[in-house]
């Protein structure tokens, strides 16, 4: 980890700055450790917008696309910066190895992850993680992809047969309501996440982890349809 020490003249302004001792002659940009996930999230929050004030289906679909791959890419970051605290807080030297591996699912890695911490779970596990692992997985097609031949036929006196086209499974992001969900799941997984680290003030939580001010557990749930289904840990 490195360390910068800024010397500053009597008028207040940077006469030098050193990392780690030695003479530093870049610019140092340091910034909350929060800020490494919530661009992500904000991110997602902000194609959301534009998505559900497009009309063209272009445009929805692209701002679809980042606004869902910003979400998974958020629960990504989340995972590895807040596991790290966590990490350090308990002194656990398997914890960190396993954050800078990246053998698995995004999901298994957050199980393990989870099970080396004194809570080893969190509320409603097995029905969150499926969620963002199958989310995950439409990631992973997103930003890995590839064509898959597909042809049609227009029948009539004069049949039309047009080969080279794709049945592209990116139009299922030009409805907001998908993407909404989608990044729902992903705030709830993180809020859960930190409550059974002993966060109880979920939206101040959340407000920390992906900038998003005001958002209830109640908010959170009801946008997902689940009600007061999902209990706070005891």
């Amino acid at each position: 980890m490195p360390h910068f020490d800024i010397e500053t003249t009597e008028g207040g302004s940077v006469r030098r700055i050193l990392r780690d001792g030695e003479p530093y002659n870049e610019s140092v940009s340091l910034e909350p450790l929060f800020s490494v996930v919530t661009v992500y999230f904000q991110a997602a929050a902000a194609n959301l917008h534009l998505l559900d004030n497009e009309a063209t289906r272009e445009r929805r679909r692209a701002y679809g696309v980042q606004s869902f791959v910003m979400s998974l890419t958020g629960v990504e970051a989340f995972t590895n910066t807040y596991f790290r605290l966590r990490a350090n807080e308990l002194s656990n030297q398997r914890m960190l190895e396993r954050i800078v591996q990246r053998h698995g699912s995004l999901t298994n890695k957050i199980r393990e992850l989870l099970a080396m911490t004194p809570q080893s779970a969190i509320e409603d596990q097995d029905m969150i993680l499926d969620r963002v692992h199958a989310l995950s997985l439409l990631r992973n097609d997103l930003v890995h992809p590839h064509w898959e031949p597909a042809s049609m036929t227009i029948v009539g006196d004069m049949p039309l047969m047009i080969d080279g086209l794709v049945h592209n499974f990116q139009a299922a992001f030009e409805n907001p309501a998908f993407c909404r969900e989608a990044l729902m799941w992903c705030v709830l997984l993180v809020a859960q996440i930190g409550r059974s680290g002993g966060s109880h003030d979920f939206a101040g939580f959340l407000f920390h982890w992906t900038g998003f001010y005001g958002f209830t557990e109640q908010v959170v749930l009801t946008s997902l349809g689940l009600g007061a289904g999902i209990a706070p840990n005891r």
